[in-house]
């Protein structure tokens, strides 16, 4: 008889990823313990110890806060200092003042090429200290005289003023003269300027550009730019020896710290 031959079961592949829920949960091995520092006693001599690595960020941090502690205690004693000196000097601001003005001498001279201005003035400013404690020092001033006109004002001439040290609650009057020669003016404004000119209604205004420092005791400050701006007046007010109206002050030529008065 024929022996039977035994039937082979098919092979059944596992899928990927496919886990036999009867075997044993695989074992995590674990982390080797940290070695401690031996002490000083087990230690092998001239072998230091191990330094701990500090964060850089936590040492910038640390800069940064210090940094800030030291320039807020800077600011403050600088703050103290500057309102105990404002209260021991109280400072005040120099004003100035047309004391005179006049044109000495204007012609209006018309040419087949145009109209020209010949004009000659002479002016006087008060500037006045009103500080107790402190000396002003100013540098050279550079003054230009203008004629108010409907049509724009017209530049009548510059002069050169030698700077000078004003003592404390002192008034100096500070003169000049200026001198133009064939302006080119506009035949109409040429006409108006020589009329107000006879008739003393011709109006002149004063600009003048200098420097300033302060003086208390031996010790001196730099020297700030200033612009003093005297509105028009007449020629009748010029010359009447009544009291003139303020000029204006700039600072750094554009911020007015002093207004308009009368």
């Amino acid at each position: 008889m024929a022996e039977a031959k035994p039937t082979l079961k098919p092979v059944i592949h596992k899928p990927p990823g496919y886990r036999d829920p009867e075997a044993p949960p695989p074992t995590v091995p674990k982390a080797p313990p940290r070695r401690r520092p031996l002490p000083p006693s087990f230690r092998q001599p001239g072998k230091p110890l191990p330094r701990r690595h500090r964060s850089r960020r936590s040492c910038c941090c640390r800069l940064c806060c210090w940094a800030s502690v030291v320039v807020l205690a800077l600011a403050a004693l600088i703050a103290v200092a500057a309102g105990l000196a404002y209260l021991w000097f109280q400072p005040r601001l120099p004003s100035f003042r047309l004391e005179s003005l006049n044109a000495t001498r204007l012609r209006v001279s018309s040419r087949p090429d145009g109209t020209f201005l010949d004009v000659s003035t002479s002016v006087g400013i008060l500037v006045s200290n009103p500080n107790g404690k402190i000396v002003l020092e100013y540098g050279d001033w550079e003054a230009r005289v203008r004629v108010a006109d409907d049509d724009g004002d017209v530049d009548v001439g510059a002069a050169e003023i030698a700077g000078f040290e004003q003592g404390r609650r002192n008034r100096t009057v500070v003169r000049f003269k200026t001198a133009a020669k064939a302006m080119a003016v506009d035949e109409v404004a040429g006409g108006r300027i020589q009329a107000g000119f006879r008739r003393k209604e011709m109006k002149l205004g004063v600009n003048l550009r200098t420097r300033v420092g302060l003086r208390v005791g031996g010790s001196s400050t730099g020297k700030l730019p200033i612009r003093v701006a005297c509105s028009p007046v007449s020629l009748r007010q010029g010359v009447s020896h009544g009291t003139l109206p303020l000029c204006r002050l700039y600072l750094f030529r554009w911020i007015n710290l002093q207004k308009k008065g009368s």
